[in-house]
């Protein structure tokens, strides 16, 4: 088998085949592949659907249930529909982390083909929630992309994206800008093996202890409103942990829902000979794992040992999703019920270590009124176990007001997607 196997192309130890055409350049930043890029700035893309498939892809009580748990979040908002009918939503509503879901491309797989992605910063605003019975479909583009020295990396592409979300009346529900950078990974771990790495989290009984405490004293305002005239400059938020995480987990919180997409494999879960299609079109994608198989370059992010030995990092990492979604969670426990999460922007200064534990926090750091909309400023970030900071950020939530305790708090008047010029 082995034999035959290379007569499609020599595989490479760690990526893609080594004859196929398209080889050259595979892998590195060059200007050709820059230029390439650069030439997608303003093109619209869309998932082409069908309207039988909107159709196929209403909220449903269980995708909305699948989401949550996924995450852990088990606000009844989400869960209990006799509960939710009560609410200032009349119904169950997604979970805000679920506009993530507007998220047509990114720099994981658009151009500089063989460059590593990472996430760096995304900025989210809503302009009204999702329902029960929705359909959600969008729009996106790439915005910007340029060339910039690394300390980690040597050099990166920085690739960034704005998506438009859309409900089933056509009415902008939200917008997500995201910023990633892409490296070569071989100029990365050796410039990663010359640096202090921290080990693989380790627990005493006592640390789990500790953890599970701060699952226990999770604190929810529910349907209790939080007025704006009640909240101070510096007021913390009650804190929520994740974690610590681990294999099962992260399966779970990255493909548990919150995506809107016609049942296709998705970008990286291509198998049997859709994969094969997917080598032929692409032959310097596949990751060649220590038996010879061709896979998917996501297994790369999952494994300690993999991370490794091709990145130079302490362990498998998280792609930053999670760490949104857990963000998310902590602010809407915080405002309740009659609250309405309007913008956050989080940066991803490192990454999570598979066996992290997580702990988001926030504290209020501004109020404002702003066309009669009531809003509180937070900055908001993530510790794990070693204290280090593993996020940054800022959200803003719209409070109900003791002057007119009634008003509604969405929708949020949103401006219409323009995309910015392809350049010449």
């Amino acid at each position: 088998m082995a034999s035959s196997t290379k007569e499609k192309g020599e595989l490479t130890k760690g990526f893609g085949f080594e004859t196929k055409s398209g080889k050259k350049g595979y892998g590195q930043i060059t200007d050709e592949a820059v230029n390439a890029l650069k030439s997608r700035i303003g093109v619209i893309r869309t998932r082409n659907e069908k309207e039988w498939e909107l159709e196929e892809q209403r909220v449903s009580a269980g995708g909305i249930r699948r989401s949550a748990m996924s995450t852990g979040d088990y606000n009844p908002l989400y869960l209990d529909k006799d509960y939710a009918e009560q609410s200032p939503y009349g119904t169950l509503v997604c979970p805000p982390w679920t506009l993530t879901g507007i998220e047509v491309t990114n720099a994981a797989r658009d151009g500089m083909p063989g460059l590593h992605a990472w996430f760096r910063e995304t900025t989210l605003e809503w302009y009204q929630p999702v329902l029960l019975g929705d359909y959600v479909y969008s729009k996106g583009w790439l915005t910007e992309v340029h060339v910039v020295p690394s300390k980690t990396t040597g050099q990166a592409v920085i690739h960034s994206y704005e998506n438009v979300g859309f409900n089933d009346r056509d009415e902008v529900i939200g917008r997500m800008y995201t910023s990633w950078h892409r490296a070569e990974r071989q100029t990365s771990k050796k410039i990663a093996r010359n640096q202090d790495m921290r080990g693989l989290a380790e627990y005493a009984a006592e640390d789990v202890e500790k953890i599970e405490l701060d699952y226990a004293h999770e604190v929810r305002r529910g349907d209790q409103p939080r007025y704006w005239e009640d909240v101070e400059i510096g007021d913390p938020l009650p804190l929520v942990v994740k974690g610590p995480t681990n294999q099962a987990q992260r399966s779970v919180g990255e493909g548990g829902g919150g995506r809107w997409a016609r049942g296709d494999p998705g970008d990286w879960s291509h198998c049997h000979s859709n994969a094969f299609k997917l080598w032929e079109r692409h032959p310097g994608l596949p990751f060649v794992n220590e038996w010879g198989i061709p896979e998917v370059p996501l297994v790369i992010h999952n494994s300690n040992e993999r991370c490794q030995r091709y990145l130079g990092l302490p362990g498998a990492y998280d792609a930053g999703y999670q760490r949104i979604n857990w963000t998310v969670h902590m602010l809407s426990n915080w405002g309740g019920d009659l609250s309405f999460l309007s913008k956050l922007t989080i940066r991803f200064p490192t990454f999570n270590i598979m066996g992290d534990t997580t702990w988001s926090y926030g504290e209020v750091i501004g109020k404002r009124v702003d066309d009669e909309r009531h809003i509180v400023e937070i900055e908001v970030w993530n510790e794990n176990q070693l204290g280090h900071k593993v996020t940054a950020g800022t959200a803003e939530i719209i409070l109900a007001s003791k002057d007119a305790p009634e008003k509604a708090l969405w929708p949020i008047p949103a401006k219409q997607p323009e995309p910015p010029p392809t350049p010449e």
